[in-house]
């Protein structure tokens, strides 16, 4: 049986005598005096100080354009040494959330980047931008009896934006043909593994045909619906980057009706157009058969969806 008890506390400079005769009541004013002590601290937002708040302008990189330098150091800083904290979307930029270093050959290649900064002691955001050289492919579900049948590469984050590449699609079997001077997609890698030798049709600008790559048999010799094909592309590109071997990854779905597509990938690729590993297969180690959906904020891979007829 509990006994009655009683106490004093202080409480506004005045001794108040409390007596309980029961666990519940003790709660009740345990509860009462925490609830009084949290409504004496400080309001969060009090903590902010405008007067921190920063010029955005003072925001900015010493270009918005960079490339891969591998093998040596390339990393860029701010113009100004801010102090608060940096970060970025989509994911893939390899920045320094306390000083805005950006390790470019650490971060995905092809793709503009939204880096956000709030000053410390603020709610102030301030926004620029810095664009990671190279090519991306734009997620999308392509209908071949519609006539999609190719997927073009996006060039520094620019759609309809020229390669740097000179016109050498026919120069192929020319001994003479200096390859040092144009770019080179599906280029000799570590791997040792070449698309080609997979199926797929891709020409030197990288314009991957859909249509010739499932005749190539990529899928199987019969297509195999609901396949879902994960590879890495590797290129060079006669800019900035000193033909430097880049590569992407790609996953490449075949179905044969567009109702067979999931609707968590149609989801996915609608989710990444606003942004702008399980089974290896013996036919290539690169090729894998992985999970249709990507996390959330993630561009990469590009999802490109063949699909051979409306219905």
């Amino acid at each position: 049986m509990w006994l009655q008890s009683g106490f004093r506390i202080r409480q506004n400079n005045k001794l108040v005598t409390m007596t309980h005769s029961s666990p519940a009541r003790v709660l009740l004013l345990v509860l009462a005096i925490g609830l009084s002590a949290v409504s004496c601290i400080s309001d969060p937002d009090e903590t902010i100080d405008p007067t921190l708040e920063i010029d955005c302008n003072e925001l900015s990189y010493p270009d918005t354009l960079y490339f891969i330098k591998p093998g040596q150091a390339n990393t860029i800083n701010p113009v100004n040494s801010l102090n608060g904290t940096y970060s970025s979307v989509p994911d893939g930029l390899a920045i320094n959330p306390s000083t805005g270093a950006i390790d470019v050959n650490a971060s995905e290649t092809g793709l503009k980047y939204k880096i956000t900064f709030t000053p410390t002691g603020t709610d102030q955001v301030c926004e620029t931008f810095v664009t990671i050289g190279g090519v991306n492919y734009l997620d999308g579900v392509y209908v071949l009896s519609q006539n999609e049948t190719t997927a073009a590469p996006v060039y520094n984050g620019v759609p309809g934006l020229l390669l740097p590449c000179d016109d050498d699609d026919d120069d192929d079997d020319d001994d003479d043909d200096d390859d040092d001077s144009s770019c080179d997609f599906d280029a000799d890698n570590p791997t040792g593994q070449l698309l080609e030798d997979l199926g797929f049709e891709i020409s030197s600008k990288g314009v991957i045909d859909l249509q010739k790559t499932v005749e190539n048999g990529t899928f199987g010799s019969t297509p195999v619906n609901g396949t879902v094909l994960d590879v890495e592309l590797y290129y060079k590109l006669n800019d900035l980057s000193a033909l430097a071997l880049n590569r992407i990854p790609l996953r490449v779905f075949y179905f044969d009706k567009l109702s067979d597509v999931p609707q968590e990938v149609l989801d996915d690729i609608e989710e990444k157009s606003n942004l702008i590993n399980q089974l290896p297969l013996d036919k290539n180690s690169n090729f894998r058969l992985l999970n249709n959906v990507r996390p959330a904020g993630k561009p990469r891979p590009p999802f490109v969806v063949i699909v051979a007829s409306l219905q």
